[in-house]
């Protein structure tokens, strides 16, 4: 579990308390600029708090993980994440295995694991200058994934992922989202940014939504409601229900 106390981070976020919970998929939501950024890399110990507040992962603050200790507790995707030049797909995957020491046989399984729902078969080999953005970024998400495999990493407690699904088409946008669910069912707490409300709505366990750096909204995806995206994102929204599940379609 990850717990925010009164975090404030570069005069974009805060203060926000809560916690991100083991087993749990939290989506975040909020518009251009709402602080989703930030406060991923404040949770994942990239950033600090402006003197307010504390990050603490398991009961100990991030302060007090070395780099090498945060590397195998958590993994983070970052958004518009650089990629190194000169490599193929299989060498960026192995650049997350790390800090688990490299790759070895238990790594190579997990690869295979991942290739199947993520479509990285045929991408394992090219150089990443060859791949469009929405290849390069499955590669980038399968490496992330990889980090925190909890079959190759009994250490790892926590996945943060900074806008996953941009680039993607809606098959691995959906494919994505399963993998998140499947960590956090192994007791990983997974936390997500993403921006489409209805993906939200169907595969969140709690959302937060931030608007000009605050918590407008948390809890499951029942907080979503019309009033709540009119207030947030100037967008009027009406609501539909089917089998279950509850979808927003803008009103003309």
């Amino acid at each position: 579990m990850l717990e925010l106390d009164g975090f404030v981070q570069a005069r974009r976020v805060g203060p926000v308390s809560g916690e991100f919970t083991a087993g749990r998929l939290t989506l975040l939501i909020g518009p251009n600029g709402s602080g989703k950024s930030s406060l991923l890399a404040g949770a994942a110990g990239l950033s600090d708090s402006d003197g307010e507040g504390q990050v603490r992962l398991a009961g100990q603050a991030l302060s007090g993980f070395s780099l090498h200790e945060l590397a195998r507790h958590r993994a983070m995707l970052a958004q518009q994440a650089a990629l190194p030049h000169g490599l193929r797909g299989y060498e960026l995957l192995a650049l997350g295995a790390e800090p688990l020491g490299g790759i070895n046989e238990a790594v190579c399984r997990v690869m295979a694991e991942l290739a199947g729902p993520l479509g990285l078969e045929s991408l394992y080999a090219r150089p990443l200058t060859s791949l469009s953005g929405g290849e390069q970024q499955r590669l980038l998400i399968a490496g992330t994934l990889l980090q925190v495999h909890p079959d190759i990493n009994p250490d790892a407690r926590l996945l943060l992922l900074d806008e996953p699904l941009a680039g993607l088409d809606w098959h691995h946008q959906l494919a994505t989202l399963r993998l998140l669910r499947r960590y956090a069912t192994r007791g990983l707490a997974v936390v997500a940014s993403i921006h489409d409300i209805n993906l939200a709505c169907q595969y969140a366990d709690d959302v937060w939504c931030l608007h000009q750096g605050k918590l407008a909204a948390r809890g499951g995806p029942g907080v979503i409601t019309p009033a709540l995206i009119a207030e947030v994102f100037k967008v009027r929204v009406r609501v539909l229900e089917q089998d279950g599940r509850r979808m927003m379609l803008p009103e003309e």
